[in-house]
């Protein structure tokens, strides 16, 4: 099927990769008369973590849900890994992927919500071992330990035979690290991780996000943590009403913002 996106400016090839993870352009995402993404424009390059905040409502976690997908864009063009995300462009009109392909799209980008999702019948062990088994076919054994090494990777390997009713808040929520680790993406997107959380426990799940961002992987994370988008974001981007407002370093954004709405914002929030 035709999709309306073919209305915006035609023959937008791929963009070359150049160490290009993320890039969007033009970005429009409405729910029926509500416009919640107003033409977003964001780079995000390999090995990059970018940091996204604002206050609620402003679209950071649609965005998030756009990358992969699970949103479907209005209009504009957002691809990954050089790749033009949930469409394929035939001369001047883009069209649909089938459910198929936009699913093998998925699997290259790793997504923690607020809530951990995690199945509540299966241990953490099963927990994390189910994509890469079901949805890539891998063998059990291999997967098993990949796994194990994953959950020591996020200080939870004793709570193997677990079950999630048996956890805590904060290490369901690194199982759910774990968890989309195991399909070994090469983007990880977190919508605000921490938010559900006990005060208590928020860091040890941003200490696992530190230790991601120092191995290298490519991280879109909407928080409301700005010590973390301090300490260990390479960029930050405020939204707001659907559009990014400023962006910039996180020293200069946080010590020194430009645009009166970040400002205000900055003030209730630091």
């Amino acid at each position: 099927m035709s999709s309306s996106l073919s209305k915006e400016p035609a023959g937008a090839p791929a963009p070359e990769s150049g160490g290009l993870m993320v890039k969007a352009e033009k970005v429009h995402k409405s729910f029926g008369r509500l416009e919640v993404l107003k033409g977003i424009d964001l780079e995000v390059r390999q090995g990059e973590v970018m940091c996204v905040v604002g206050p609620s409502g402003s679209g950071k976690s649609t965005f998030l849900r756009c990358i992969n997908h699970l949103e479907k864009i209005n209009a504009g063009r957002l691809w990954v890994n050089g790749h033009l995300v949930g469409y394929r462009q035939q001369g001047e009109k883009l069209y649909e992927l089938r459910d198929r392909e936009v699913s093998a799209q998925r699997r290259e980008i790793g997504m923690v919500f607020q809530r951990f999702n995690l199945f509540p019948h299966k241990t953490v062990l099963e927990n994390v071992m189910g994509a890469p088994v079901w949805v890539k076919k891998q063998p059990k054994n291999e997967v098993r330990e990949r796994a194990l090494a994953l959950l020591e990777r996020v200080g939870l390997s004793d709570k193997a035979p677990s079950y999630p009713s048996q956890l805590s808040g904060g290490q369901q929520q690194r199982v759910a690290i774990a968890r989309a680790l195991a399909m070994e993406p090469a983007l990880m997107l977190f919508d605000e991780p921490t938010s559900a959380l006990d005060p208590e426990l928020v860091g040890e799940v941003l200490d696992v996000m530190k230790q991601l961002a120092l191995d290298g992987m490519t991280m879109i994370v909407v928080t409301h943590e700005m010590g973390f988008a301090r300490e260990v974001g390479d960029s930050l981007v405020f939204m707001d009403e659907g559009v990014v407002v400023e962006e910039g370093t996180p020293r200069d954004v946080l010590a020194n913002p430009q645009h009166p709405r970040t400002q205000d914002f900055l003030s209730k929030v630091l």
